[in-house]
């Protein structure tokens, strides 16, 4: 976060694969450095692996089925409501396979909890996982119209999920011949479909310098993960240093990618995720001593043997002063906290 201030960015998206659980940590660190930095905003989202629906562990079809990148992004609470629920369907039906925790969304998710209730989440296509980039891919290296027909009925079925203007082509700075590739295929396909488009660093790590950490960290794990090539340029960038890997667009091309990104600041607002603490709330029970259980003692005193009862009378006094204290321990809790005392019971 303060890197991406260093390098004069606005706006930066926290999209961990599979994971809305940093949320709160990632809300506190940006709260810390808003006041000082009133022009940069920071969004919640997260990046999911968008599948056939009903895919799973027994279904699975090695040569078809992929776990293709997506990213969602959180407008405001009911958007990150929204995405929470994606991510705990996708987690309840998760399964382990080739040594990786797969977690699936469904395009059904999508529809039942972002379509019927549009405008609180955005969504772009990602890296080149994406499931529109590798209908494109194909048709890079095949020729083959029928992959760019497939892409192109995709990003309008998303476009259509998401609705106007909540559906973005996500471009990605890179050297890689399949990334420059789709940037240029994605220019041609928001001019002619109508989606806009925006340049992201996709980072994985801080910088350049911790490329072979990364690397390192991707190697040490189980499973299988794309290592080297396909991670060169996911870090955090200056605008400079972007554009050094667009030479193939024009300023007036990526002006407009800039001021997407800008409109999704705007789009996006800053929220709380943190609720004020809730007790269920009991029926009153007295935890002190009455005076009408001291009126009965002070019979009790005169009718039978005097010291027996004086211990009894000892033994309920030093019982309901470890009440009073309780007491006066969830008096204080309930000042911090905003709550009557009658709601500890």
């Amino acid at each position: 976060m303060d890197y991406a201030i260093e390098l004069g960015q606005e706006v930066l998206a926290y999209t961990e694969h599979e994971t809305v659980a940093n949320a709160i940590k990632i809300q506190e660190a940006y709260e810390k450095r808003k006041k000082d930095n009133p022009n940069f905003k920071v969004l919640l989202g997260n990046e999911i692996y968008l599948c056939r629906d009903g895919l799973n562990k027994d279904n699975y079809i090695p040569e078809e089925d992929k776990y293709f990148h997506y990213i969602l992004l959180a407008c405001d609470l009911e958007g990150h409501k929204q995405i929470r629920e994606i991510s705990t369907r996708a987690w309840m039906r998760s399964y382990m396979q080739r040594g990786m925790r797969r977690v699936p969304t469904y395009y059904q998710d999508l529809i039942d909890i972002i379509y019927h209730n549009q405008g609180h989440v955005i969504g772009s296509c990602a890296c080149l996982g994406g499931q529109c980039q590798q209908f494109l891919v194909k048709y890079m290296h095949t020729g083959e119209e029928q992959y760019k027909k497939h892409a192109i009925k995709w990003l309008k079925s998303m476009k259509k999920l998401f609705g106007n203007g909540y559906f973005y082509l996500e471009m990605q700075p890179s050297n890689n011949l399949e990334q420059i590739f789709v940037n240029k295929q994605f220019l041609e396909l928001s001019s002619l479909l109508d989606i806009p488009y925006i340049i992201t660093c996709d980072a994985h790590y801080k910088n350049k310098e911790e490329k072979y950490i990364h690397e390192a960290y991707l190697k040490s794990q189980n499973g299988e993960r794309e290592v080297g090539e396909f991670y060169d340029t996911t870090y955090l960038m200056a605008t400079e240093e972007i554009e050094s890997y667009f030479d193939y667009f024009t300023k007036e091309q990526l002006q407009i990618a800039y001021k997407n990104i800008l409109k999704i600041k705007e789009m996006c607002q800053d929220y709380d995720l943190k609720k004020p603490l809730k007790i269920p709330q009991l029926p009153w029970k007295e935890t002190y001593i009455t005076d009408k259980q001291l009126e009965n003692i002070n019979i009790e005193l005169k009718k039978d043997n005097e010291q027996e009862i004086l211990n009894i009378y000892d033994d309920k006094i030093l019982e309901n002063t470890i009440k009073l204290e309780r007491v006066s321990n969830l008096k204080q809790f309930g000042i911090k906290y905003n709550k009557k005392m009658k709601v500890f019971g």
